[in-house]
């Protein structure tokens, strides 16, 4: 059995270029350390894009989110659950969600998700809102 885990923010954009061209993108002009304003804002030092799916709305809305349910991996193992959490917080003005999954096992990757727990200020555009570890059998 596989070991996983999702993480879950969501945020408040101007715009879908904003989010993407501008937060969730990596600057790769110091090569050493590649970062983005999310990895910054998160407080993750690293993470492999290649398992983030991010989505971006004109509002975000819980009825609008299940469409794409179908859409997003494993989404079996934490959706429901995802929507709990969701239904107790203020989405008011949030138009945002991103998902990064991780994996320990035979192709670990973003292990650090394992050990995060939540960024340290509300100051910031996006807001961590949900993990879950889970195994897929």
């Amino acid at each position: 059995m596989t070991k996983k885990i999702i993480c879950v923010w969501i945020g408040t954009f101007k715009s879908e270029d904003k989010l993407f061209k501008n937060y969730l993108n990596f600057d790769y002009t110091n090569d050493d350390e590649p970062e983005s304003e999310f990895a910054k804002d998160s407080g993750l030092e690293y993470y492999d894009e290649d398992f983030m799916e991010s989505w971006w709305f004109s509002k975000l809305e819980l009825n609008e989110l299940t469409e794409y349910k179908d859409n997003l991996l494993d989404s079996e193992y934490f959706f429901d659950e995802l929507i709990a959490e969701l239904k107790n917080r203020d989405l008011t003005n949030r138009n945002s969600i991103s998902f990064l999954f991780g994996e320990k096992g035979a192709y670990p990757t973003n292990e650090t998700l394992f050990e995060y727990n939540g960024m340290e200020s509300n100051n910031k555009p996006i807001e961590f809102v949900y993990r879950k570890e889970y195994e897929v059998k």
